[in-house]
């Protein structure tokens, strides 16, 4: 089984990844670690591709590589706002899911990163004395989310913790596998 995480900066698929990977018995991808490894940083990565498309383009190449050479795994798919890109994804043997929650939720587990890609210590601090920008800017992803994803089957995470939904969300993987 192939199967792949989308969602939104931050709704929590490197951990939902990570913890549905060991309850189904799968290997766990993140195509983050794979960009780091490739490039050094995700700034790196960035300066590389400044342009979005080009930078879609690199992580669908990298996405197909993963697909087209690995079996029995999940791996979280790492921002792409560009459905034609999307589409390419999706439309291989595998299974999408996109995780969804609610914008605080998803507001209360922003961090942000040196140039290191560590965790800034006063990270939680900036990010509540900028809460209306950031607020806003989750809603921003969410709605771009709506049209780009809009064809890869949602499960909510409805503002639970994450061990609490892996049941449930490993059923709803397991039934979208029967009816592929």
């Amino acid at each position: 089984m192939k199967v792949l995480l989308w969602g939104v900066p931050c709704v929590g698929k490197v951990e939902v990844g990570k913890l549905l990977a060991k309850k189904l018995n799968l290997k766990f991808i993140d195509m983050t670690a794979i960009v780091k490894e490739k490039y050094g940083t995700v700034d790196k990565f960035q300066e590389k591709f400044p342009n979005d498309y080009e930078l879609f383009k690199e992580k669908e190449k990298i996405a197909l590589d993963v697909i087209n050479n690995n079996d029995n795994f999940i791996m979280v798919i790492t921002l792409i706002y560009i459905k034609e890109i999307v589409d390419n994804i999706t439309n291989t043997d595998t299974i999408s899911v996109e995780l969804v929650d609610s914008v605080k939720s998803i507001y209360d587990r922003i961090l942000f990163y040196d140039e290191n890609d560590e965790v800034m210590p006063d990270s939680k601090k900036y990010r509540d004395d900028h809460k209306a920008y950031y607020m806003n800017q989750v809603k921003n992803d969410k709605l771009i989310s709506i049209s780009e994803y809009k064809d890869i089957p949602k499960f909510n995470i409805n503002d639970r913790k994450f061990n609490d939904i892996i049941d449930e969300l490993s059923e709803y993987i397991l039934e979208l596998a029967k009816k592929k």
